[in-house]
């Protein structure tokens, strides 16, 4: 199995595109022995010429346009099916399962289940693994940020870097999250409502970056701490007046925002789908991806040891169609890639891994000797009467 060294999507720029680098594994494994909090997850694909990792959803423009539409059609044609989900995440798994297109990236943490995705299809196209990881690339998050916001944006005020001394509160520090956390729930309530109304909280959000990048040029406090000691005058029954006059001036801004209507909107779809639901949001964390654990609710999130990415909702402040939608999608999406540096260039390349359609065949031989074949994979009674017919085949 050969290492992936340049897998771009057509038509984008080197630096916005999913490219590897030759490793080898043993620098690797050190690696990851000195760094005993990186969790790596993988994703294989047939095809090494789609360029991108990106969700279904996102490659279709009238699909995504229509994002909320298949959800809540799905629902309701299918009441029973989601009968035992307890959040979105459920109901996007099993969405996602059944092939209905959502915001979800399909991952898993074993790397043989994604090398059976990559030679699933002899089609005459090499496969490839993708590697990623529950840290964000600061330098790909940079690239992120300049691409999205025509102005002057503070980006230690809106994502803080975690190797920044002056910004010690609310790192980024790990993109994994449970189904159940709070800001999984938003995001994925979010994807549910009305286009009009999730595009309308989002220049919400865009609005509070604008005002919270301005006010870090004029004033020491940073929002990570003003908003922890915003949450615990919460718990303590304090008025957020009493606090420092900076953080004051914050959070009266972030009240603006909390208040708003498409906000409020926003906090009723939480409340249709989850219950009770505490009117709080951090909107710093609304423009990254997130790894979600779901819970194992089917015997395929089991056998595949599946996760998922959550992709966020793109914010567009250049206005629309000056880039692909895939550009947008796979830009933030490879702020999760796990990457090494080029010694040669300084920048950083993902890691990635190609698979030879000649090699296809017998590698998928060699995966159904150990137990990993379609059947196991799907968990239906077809894949199994499929493994069954080709075990006699030859």
């Amino acid at each position: 199995m050969e290492k992936e060294n340049n897998a771009n999507e057509k038509n984008n720029s080197e630096e916005d595109n999913v490219c590897g680098e030759n490793n080898s594994e043993g620098d690797q494994a050190k690696e990851l022995r000195n760094d005993g909090k990186r969790e790596l997850y993988f994703r294989g694909q047939d095809n090494i010429e789609y360029g991108n990792t990106c969700p279904s959803l996102f490659r279709n423009t009238k699909q995504y346009n229509h994002e909320s539409n298949m959800i809540n059609d799905f629902l309701a044609k299918y009441p029973d099916l989601f009968k035992n989900c307890q959040n979105n995440v459920d109901r996007l798994a099993l969405m996602q399962h059944h092939q209905l297109p959502t915001r979800m990236l399909d991952l898993t943490t074993n790397a043989l289940i994604a090398l059976y995705f990559a030679v699933e299809k002899d089609n005459c196209k090499d496969g490839v693994v993708y590697v990623f990881n529950n840290f964000y690339n600061t330098e790909f998050v940079d690239k992120a940020l300049d691409a999205s916001f025509t102005f002057e944006l503070d980006k230690l005020a809106i994502i803080p870097h975690s190797s920044s001394k002056d910004y010690k509160v609310l790192k980024l520090k790990s993109a994994k999250r449970d189904s159940f956390s709070d800001q999984i729930e938003i995001e994925t309530s979010l994807a549910r409502m009305k286009q009009t109304d999730s595009e309308d909280f989002i220049t919400e959000v865009t609005k509070f970056y604008q005002q919270l990048s301005k006010h870090s040029k004029s004033d020491k406090e940073v929002w990570g701490k003003a908003y922890l000691d915003y949450l615990k005058a919460l718990n303590k029954g304090i008025d957020y007046s009493s606090l420092s006059c900076d953080a004051g001036k914050l959070l009266h801004k972030y009240d603006n925002f909390n208040n708003a209507v498409p906000t409020i909107r926003l906090y009723h779809a939480i409340e249709r789908d989850s219950g009770n639901f505490d009117h709080i949001i951090n909107p710093v964390e609304m423009y990254l991806p997130k790894i979600v654990t779901p819970r194992i609710i089917d015997q395929r999130i089991k056998n595949q040891q599946g996760l998922f990415m959550l992709v966020p909702f793109i914010f567009d402040n250049k206005g629309v169609g000056t880039e692909s939608l895939l550009t947008k999608t796979q830009r933030l999406i490879n702020t999760l890639l796990y990457t090494r540096r080029d010694v040669h260039t300084g920048k950083d390349k993902a890691i990635a891994f190609t698979i030879p359609c000649c090699m296809k065949e017998q590698i998928r031989k060699e995966l159904s000797n150990i137990g990993i074949s379609k059947s196991f994979i799907y968990t239906d009674a077809t894949s199994y009467a499929q493994d069954i017919a080709n075990s006699y085949k030859n």
